[in-house]
């Protein structure tokens, strides 16, 4: 079993007994209307899928078998069914209703206990067990074709939360909606794929669309969720969190707007819950994240993706990044507006440094070591170009709209004395308009990224307690590691400590990265590829920024901690050479950069 070979899991269209909202099982309950148009609409979309698929097999219950019809029909290619493709067995609970399941506490009960069979029916591993069985099965039956599953919502959610080795085994998180698709890849004999696509469901029109977390919604037609912390309530609380808060009650909730600075992009609270019972396990507070107020804010979300870029990260990645970050209770996103809102893991009593101030040299040590190990687990990994949210953000923007944006705020900076505090900088800032006469070379070596490290991103533990960890991941995505690193050093540290430990730090993260399994990377390149990233740096703030909310007295000093650190570190280290000839050496780069991109190994680090 040596061949690459791909799977694609279908969940069968909405059904009668969906509409009902009744947990149906293994019961029969067939397509309604909308089920239908959904799986011919999925069909469709199927025939001009990148990946060329051999066979369906489907589940024996009407509704998956007559979704994998359609699909069959459209593809040309043959159907099978299999027994053992069918919905997980609710036992007792058969026919009863969504209302009476929560009731009952199976969610809770199922995530608490992989071996849970309180209702007499299959537990989450025995229907993981059950369901990588068909694969194995099927997997060795077809060496080298691509095969498609239709099956069920839980079904798959437990085969995929056993593939991709997570807990609970109930697989919550790899839910879908009706119709929606997830493909996986197996590379020769390794047993855990790559999961490339999660429950895409985007050619499906708004009004068929129902998220599967969300049993009371019927169609997704208008905005449901909160925008703004002041339309928080009870009852949406209560629903969403309800598979984290052990079947408890809440009875109230404080909400406190926190971080100016950390919320530039929009809205941070932190809302403290009440409940009615006297709960060990419950969080009691959490974080809700929502959009900026502005509409200009969020447009310039829009033209860089940030918004959905966050939301991709979590849903894909999150805790698989290879450092700890929160935990998403749920998010939620309206492409159209903009608008959004996420509930995020409180990470108190860890604490952000004062970025004003500038992070101690033992939290930048911490902060070098662990991504240098998060670049070495991703380091030339084809695995992001599967993430549509993962592209390099500078292809966001043309280089023509670049450089009309650059000379206008040029003007502007004149025009307002905005870099008088900044000798180098404004000094500098003439020679950028060259940058933009080609687009510049994709990133290699390239890895995930951060993409707007800072103190105040990073939580440390404090008197209290807490952990380290990483928040706001609206920038992340492929991009050159080396930026990361550029960030922290000219934005987090005050000058003194930087100039005292800078070489110290660079040296450690390129030591890390060899550590974790990264090769073919010199010290000399690294340190190239940091002053780079120094002149990228400068081209952002050189950028108008009046979009971003600079208004209250802490992000005023937050910009100008900002502008003075770079200012130094760009003194220090002269570049005003090195971007009077990077206009000719450009084309040079970017052709040599395509060739290693060419005929670089299928896998550049270790650490996978």
């Amino acid at each position: 079993m040596s061949e690459k070979q791909q799977f694609l899991f279908v969940r069968h269209g909405e059904t009668v007994g969906n509409l009902e909202k009744i947990a149906h099982g293994q019961s029969e309950s067939p397509l309604n209307d909308r089920g239908i148009r959904q799986a011919q609409i999925t069909a469709a979309m199927l025939r001009e899928w990148d990946t060329q698929y051999h066979r369906v097999y489907t589940s024996p219950l009407s509704r998956a078998h007559h979704t994998g019809q359609h699909i069959a029909e459209a593809l040309g290619i043959p159907i099978d069914t299999h027994d053992d493709l069918v919905e997980g067995f609710l036992g007792d609970w058969e026919g009863i209703t969504y209302k009476e399941l929560d009731e009952f506490g199976f969610a809770k009960h199922s995530i608490r206990d992989d071996d849970f069979r309180g209702h007499n029916g299959e537990s989450p591993n025995q229907l993981a067990d059950r369901m990588g069985s068909v694969l194995e099965e099927i997997r060795a039956q077809h060496p080298g074709e691509n095969i498609i599953f239709v099956s069920h919502g839980a079904a798959i959610a437990h085969l995929l939360a056993r593939l991709m080795d997570t807990t609970p085994a109930f697989g919550h998180q790899y839910l879908m909606h009706n119709s929606a698709i997830t493909e996986i890849t197996f590379h020769g004999d390794d047993d855990k794929p790559e999961l490339s696509t999660l429950n895409f469901h985007e050619h499906l029109p708004e009004d068929l669309k129902v998220d599967p977390m969300r049993r009371d919604q019927k169609a997704k037609t208008t905005v449901a969720f909160p925008r703004t912390v002041d339309d928080l309530t009870n009852e949406w609380l209560q629903n969403i969190m309800s598979p984290y808060i052990d079947d408890a009650t809440i009875t109230g909730f404080t909400p406190q707007v926190i971080g100016v600075g950390e919320g530039f992009m929009g809205q941070l609270a932190r809302v403290a819950l009440t409940y009615a019972e006297e709960i060990n396990t419950a969080p009691l507070s959490l974080i809700a994240k929502f959009a900026a107020t502005r509409s200009d804010t969020r447009e310039m979300a829009r033209d860089q993706s940030l918004y959905r870029r966050e939301i991709g990260f979590y849903r894909d990645i999150g805790e698989e990044v290879g450092i700890r970050v929160p935990v998403c209770y749920y998010s939620d996103f309206d492409e159209k507006t903009q608008y959004f809102v996420m509930l995020l893991e409180d990470m108190a009593p860890g604490e952000p440094s004062d970025q004003v101030v500038g992070t101690s040299k033992e939290t930048s040590r911490q902060v070098i070591e662990q991504f240098a190990k998060m670049h070495a687990k991703w380091w030339n990994s084809d695995k992001l170009d599967n993430y549509d949210w993962a592209k390099w953000i500078i292809n966001e923007m043309s280089m023509d709209e670049g450089l009309v944006r650059l000379k206008k705020s040029i003007k502007q900076i004149e025009e307002t004395g905005k870099f008088d505090a900044y000798p180098e900088m404004k000094r500098l800032m003439y020679l950028l308009p060259p940058l933009f006469r080609m687009e510049p070379a994709p990133p290699y070596p390239f890895s995930l990224t951060h993409g707007d490290l800072r103190s105040d991103n990073i939580i440390q533990p404090s008197a209290k307690g807490g952990e380290f960890c990483v928040l706001d991941w609206q920038l992340a995505g492929k991009g050159d590691p080396v930026n990361d690193i550029a960030r922290w050093m000219a934005q987090s540290i005050s000058i003194e400590d930087r100039k005292e430990t800078e070489q110290e730090l660079l040296k450690l993260y390129h030591d890390k990265l060899i550590e974790h399994g990264v090769t073919g990377y010199s010290y000399k390149k690294f340190v190239n590829g940091y002053k780079m990233n120094l002149v990228v740096i400068l081209v952002m703030f050189s950028m108008d920024m009046d979009s971003v909310d600079q208004s209250s007295d802490r992000a005023k000093a937050l910009f100008h901690q900002f502008y003075s650190r770079l200012d130094s570190a760009l003194a220090d280290w002269e570049l005003e050479k090195l971007l009077k000839v990077l206009p000719l050496l450009l084309p040079f780069i970017k052709f040599s950069t395509w060739f290693k991109m060419l005929f670089k190994p299928k896998t550049s680090s270790a650490v996978q």
